[in-house]
């Protein structure tokens, strides 16, 4: 079950930050997110695509950690125990 629940929010947590980040460059590019993406685009450039290779490295990173705090904080309200261990642990 607590792989499962953590699979779950881990996605949704994924796929709300991709939206965040695309957003996010709309508002500072003025401009379609997909074509720093795509190298056979004509506004591809090497520099935007490292820094938003950046950007959403971090931003995901972020929100695994976040979604793995959440998970957990929800697993003690309805078990009443701490979470199980991953094999990293």
């Amino acid at each position: 079950m607590w792989w499962l629940e953590s699979t779950v929010a881990g996605a949704l947590g994924a796929m709300i930050t991709e939206r965040l980040i695309r957003l996010f460059y709309r508002t500072v590019r003025k401009q379609s997110p997909d074509s720093v993406f795509d190298p056979d685009s004509a506004r591809f450039a090497w520099a935007d695509f490292l820094l938003w290779a950046v950007v959403g490295g971090i931003g995901l990173g972020t929100a695994k950690v976040a979604t793995n705090r959440i998970v957990a904080v929800g697993w003690r309200m309805a078990t009443h125990t701490e979470p199980p261990k991953g094999d990293d642990e």
